[in-house]
């Protein structure tokens, strides 16, 4: 090994959708003494996890094997690589860091998967034939999100000792990226003069959802909103401003956190908070399989970097985040999962789900949302937050408006500006398609992407690229039916018939609104192919107004709750996002107070026994 020349090295680590960290490394005496971020990390986070477990695994055995935390591959290969670029700078062989012979293998983030014809999730009950180490609590919470800090938080605030379990080695999981949450007729909202009835909320809600939803969860969530934020804000959840979150919700009810997202806003002060009360956190660990006593559930086996654990509890939490990134349940809702991107966190594998399932509950994942949206792969697509560009996001091209839909056939099959009523809208008819493609004139790009720099330079490129064969660009409609093997005359029509309908300001079909109807009478045109983008997944285990899970009997399971995306008895097929934030109120409403009905639980348990 060659000996590295002491000094402080300047070295900048790659992350996740091109987010960047200045790093100082000192080396003193042949040896990495110090790698230090040049930038303020917010405490409790995931760059908080990276640039403190990571630098202490490197400086402890002066090697760059280390492993990714889990949960943030990107990041952890960003700080290794930088490192590595500072050894190289101090005259050393990165290759001497290194002994392993094959990197990990990450997972991509496109999937295709046949729906699976196995529904029995015995596994989940399975115990290990070796535990390594027990532990006893009261209140046991799977899931470190949204809902399991709530839930850790106002257990604790209870009196109850608790113990969360975290797939990731960081807390926050899928929702560091949740931007706001809803309340209504909150201290925020009377201080900007805003008020809404109660009634009209939840009544318009019930009419999105078809009826088809118990509409007293609903009227539970609402009128413990304000409270619910008044409760986070004591707990220090910092908050900015409400309105109607980008003019897409029916009332001004969405709370944004500060920064714009919950990993800024709300992840590390409510850590900060379940910390200052004892709640035991054990972190980058999974829990494997179900523990009962009789009927009721007693804890769960887990897999941990020190073994396996047995954790025993007096009452158990599922808030895993829900099946957001398993495709294999995704294509049991009837999901298309070709080229499937996920935006949700790589360990939102449905595990609550699953482990919820093996113990006979109401299954509920056929009619739970899933938070899906429209994009183009020959289009810039990295990163969890797509959702949000503002080319290729679910408020842009792909999302429809003044473009055209069309089928396997040719034929159009929607009013393809229908997020004006739900952004979640965009891709609901497309679950029953084959394939669907847009179509779009250089015209009515322009006036999409109006504002967006350098709009013009992402589109010729994504065409030259052509990423998936995705996107194809042509001077006639003949030509755009070809490159993508749809039936030319059908095509061809179906543009005809449409510009006849631009031109009489009259949508004879879907009866679009009129200042969406743009004819396609000017070339270049383009036809791209919408694959399916996740967000996230909501729900697939049945809960009463208690959350304690229930069979399909309405009985519950003892000692078993659920909360946050694991649950969905308030939602039905898709995501009315006109109530803004709602997701996210659930989360905490579901979380504390199920946290509440276990401590009930708990007692009820202690004086029978």
């Amino acid at each position: 090994m060659a000996n590295l020349k002491s000094g402080t090295y300047h070295v900048v680590a790659q992350g996740y959708e091109n987010n960047s960290t200045k790093l100082r490394v000192d080396i003193d005496h042949n040896r990495i003494e110090k790698i230090t971020a040049e930038k303020e990390i917010v405490p409790n986070t995931l760059e908080d996890a990276v640039f403190t477990q990571i630098p202490e695994k490197i400086i402890k055995d002066q090697t760059l094997d280390i492993d990714a935390l889990t949960g943030a591959s990107y990041s952890s290969k960003g700080l290794l690589n930088a490192v590595g670029e500072a050894v190289k700078q101090a005259g050393g062989n990165v290759a001497d860091y290194h002994q392993r012979t094959a990197a990990p293998k990450t997972a991509s983030t496109t999937t295709t998967v046949a729906a699976t014809a196995n529904d029995d999730y015995q596994n989940w009950r399975q115990a290990p034939a070796k535990v390594d180490k027990v532990i006893d609590t009261e209140f046991l919470i799977i899931g470190a999100g949204i809902a399991g800090l709530a839930a850790a938080v106002q257990a604790a605030q209870d009196g109850v000792k608790v113990t969360v379990l975290e797939k990731n080695a960081f807390v926050a999981g899928n929702g560091g990226g949740v931007e706001g949450i809803f309340g209504i007729n909150t201290d925020m909202q009377k201080a900007a003069g805003i008020h809404a009835e109660k009634e009209d909320i939840i009544s318009r809600e019930m009419e999105l959802g078809q009826y088809r939803a118990d509409g007293s969860f609903w009227v539970d969530l609402v009128n413990n909103s304000a409270e619910n934020i008044d409760w986070l804000v004591k707990q220090g959840v910092q908050l900015t401003h409400v309105d109607r979150y980008h003019d897409t919700c029916m009332f001004p009810t969405f709370h944004w956190f500060k920064g714009g997202f919950a990993s800024i806003g709300y992840v590390p002060y409510m850590k900060a908070r379940a910390d200052e009360l004892g709640v035991k956190f054990i972190l980058d660990t999974s829990a494997t399989s179900i523990i009962r006593d009789g009927e009721r559930v007693a804890g769960v086996y887990a897999d941990s970097p020190d073994g396996t654990l047995q954790i025993n509890a007096k009452a158990t939490l599922l808030a895993t985040g829900g099946v957001g990134h398993n495709a294999e349940l995704i294509a049991k809702q009837g999901w298309q999962t070709k080229n499937l991107h996920y935006c949700s966190m790589p360990s939102n594998t449905g595990d609550g789900y699953q482990m919820a399932m093996s113990l006979g509950a109401k299954d509920m994942l056929l009619e739970s949302p899933e938070f899906m949206m429209n994009y183009i792969q020959a289009l810039p697509h990295e990163g969890v937050h797509l959702y949000i560009d503002p080319i290729n996001g679910f408020m842009s091209l792909p999302s429809g408006g003044p473009v055209v839909f069309v089928n396997q056939d040719g034929a159009r099959f929607v009013n393809e500006n229908v997020k004006k009523d739900n952004l979640l809208y965009q891709r609901m008819a497309i679950k029953s398609t084959k394939v669907t493609y847009e179509i779009f004139s250089q015209k009515i790009y322009d006036q999409i992407t109006a504002g967006v720099d350098g709009a013009d330079e992402v589109l010729a490129k994504a065409v030259e690229t052509n990423e998936g064969n995705s996107l194809f660009k042509a001077d006639n409609f003949a030509d755009l039916a070809k490159a993508v093997d749809l039936p030319v005359d059908a095509v061809v029509d179906t543009l005809k018939q449409y510009n006849r309908f631009a031109a009489n300001g009259k949508d004879e079909e879907f009866n679009k609104d009129a200042d969406m109807l743009v004819a396609l009478d000017e070339g270049p045109f383009y036809i791209a192919r919408l694959d399916p983008s996740n967000l996230i997944g909501i729900g697939g285990v049945g809960s009463n107004r208690k959350f304690e899970v229930i069979t399909d009997d309405f009985e519950k399971i003892p000692g078993l709750y659920v909360a946050g995306m694991d649950s969905t008895m308030q939602y039905r097929d898709v995501y009315t996002i006109t109530l803004g934030g709602s997701a996210c109120a659930h989360d905490v409403n579901s979380g504390r107070h199920a946290a509440m009905n276990a401590k009930a639980y708990i007692a009820s348990q202690a004086v029978t026994a």
